[in-house]
């Protein structure tokens, strides 16, 4: 696999107290999620920086010393207790937003990279070497999937450019609001097709993500979804096949 420049993001929320919509909401489990799953995005060999945010103002000691054994990768954690700082009736996804946010404004690592990758901070996605090579591949401006008639992005895991994020991602997720049914997700989206209009490119549709950990919304065990999988497989290489014979 050919060297690639770029950061993964992860976006933590350990104690979110109040927020609705969240069955997992119980701070010792998900501390114990974000150990586990820091444990192995530190660990993988292809990941050479990492920025963490942490949105409630939990003690992050715990990460800080993990992160510091691996001299060899750049990593930058992030503590903010922006959680506090609006309406719960906005949503979690807003308080992603100001983490995105808070991220492109601070962080170091930022402005020497010009590729991001961001996860949920409690997930694993235990093939992320083989959708890491389609980005290398592809080199698009922004790697998602879109469904549900181009209204929905999945951001369990996604990418992009810096100016995917900062003149398109952050500006439009900026309107959160789950009370008006404006969930993070379909401001994503939003913001794709904006970005396309604009001339950025959007990757082929990616590789079914193989995630390990806890839907928060609901507290259940990720499944595979095995029919999903397939179905995006096919779709891949259908659209692949079309886009690579073109007779015009």
């Amino acid at each position: 696999m050919q060297n690639f420049d770029f950061s993964l993001i992860l976006t933590c929320s350990i104690n979110p107290k109040n927020m609705p919509d969240l069955v997992r909401s119980d701070k010792d489990l998900r501390l114990s999620d974000y150990k586990k799953s820091f444990q192995f995005w530190v660990n993988h060999e292809q990941i050479k920086k990492i920025i963490m945010i942490e949105n409630t103002g939990y003690d992050l000691e715990y990460f800080r010393k993990i992160a510091s054994k691996f001299t060899n990768k750049e990593t930058e954690i992030i503590s903010s207790n922006s959680n506090e700082t609006f309406d719960k009736k906005l949503g979690k996804g807003y308080g992603q937003y100001l983490c995105l946010k808070e991220i492109f404004e601070k962080s170091l690592i930022v402005k020497n990279t010009n590729f991001f990758i961001d996860i949920t901070g409690r997930h694993i996605v235990k093939n992320f070497k083989k959708l890491l090579n389609e980005i290398i591949i592809e080199k698009p401006d922004i790697y998602l999937n879109l469904t549900d008639n181009l209204k929905f992005a999945d951001t369990n895991i996604y990418g992009g450019t810096k100016t995917f994020f900062e003149k398109y991602v952050i500006p439009e997720t900026q309107k959160t609001d789950d009370h008006k049914n404006n969930i993070f997700e379909k401001c994503v989206a939003k913001a794709t097709l904006k970005a396309l209009a604009n001339g950025l490119v959007l990757s082929s549709i990616p590789t079914y993500a193989e995630i390990e950990g806890y839907i928060g919304t609901n507290g259940k065990k990720y499944k595979q979804n095995l029919f999903k999988k397939m179905k995006l497989s096919l779709y891949k290489k259908c659209k692949n096949y079309f886009f690579n014979h073109k007779k015009y």
